[in-house]
């Protein structure tokens, strides 16, 4: 039987060799804010995030694994991400052009086909459109398309997620990665407020503590 794209054999099969890799290429990737419990696994999880990296996808999946480890992950990007990248596809890979809307309308309706999938549905998708800098003040706006992705898989729950890159004193980079509440209440007015004050509370932790800050891990959080 052929594996799932973005399920978890195929995501197991790629990780035995791709984590070591990714282990020598981040000093280490540090989580906060993750919902406690998961979300019930028949409510799709969306995942937004701002665009910072190239380990953007690879972060998210590690939130992923950590809520729902036998689900399946599939991601939101541009279809020439995806040209030639066949383990990309495996591992969930949705394309669409931005210039023709109709290959967005066959990603929602892949999604949609996909919202029962045992052991839950997870998306995860990047609104900036483009990589920016983490610490971009303002930060760089969401482009349209979340409302229209949220109601295909209605319900379901958005997890907002704020992704920063830091060197500090090391030669590799540290990733931290802070989520805010979930949001099932007009989730897509508020994501990407959500996703901007978790950034701020990982700034102010980093300006802080400095080179201590992943020994200081995680921020405090209000209350």
């Amino acid at each position: 039987m052929k594996p799932t794209p973005g399920g978890a054999f195929a995501w197991r099969t790629f990780e035995l060799g791709f984590e070591p890799w990714m282990r020598r290429k981040l000093q280490g990737v540090y989580l906060t804010g993750l919902p406690d419990p998961s979300p019930p696994a028949d409510l799709p999880l969306l995942l937004v995030a701002n665009h910072t990296s190239w380990f953007d996808g690879f972060l998210l999946r590690a939130v992923q694994r950590e809520l729902r480890p036998r689900g399946v992950l599939r991601t939101i990007m541009l279809t020439r991400e995806l040209e030639d990248r066949w383990i990309l596809r495996a591992l969930g890979g949705l394309g669409f052009d931005p210039s023709r809307p109709q290959t967005l309308r066959g990603v929602l309706r892949t999604l949609r086909d996909l919202r029962s999938v045992p052991a839950g549905l997870t998306v995860s998708f990047f609104p900036q459109g483009r990589i920016h800098p983490a610490w971009q003040d303002p930060p760089a706006p969401f482009r349209p398309g979340l409302r229209l992705l949220f109601e295909a898989l209605a319900p379901a729950r958005i997890l907002p997620v704020a992704i920063h890159l830091e060197m500090g004193s090391h030669t590799r980079p540290t990733a931290y990665l802070s989520a805010g509440p979930l949001l099932d209440d007009n989730p897509v007015a508020g994501a990407e407020a959500a996703v901007n004050r978790e950034l701020g509370r990982i700034r102010e932790h980093l300006a802080h503590h400095g080179e201590s800050a992943a020994e200081a891990w995680p921020p405090r959080r209000p209350g």
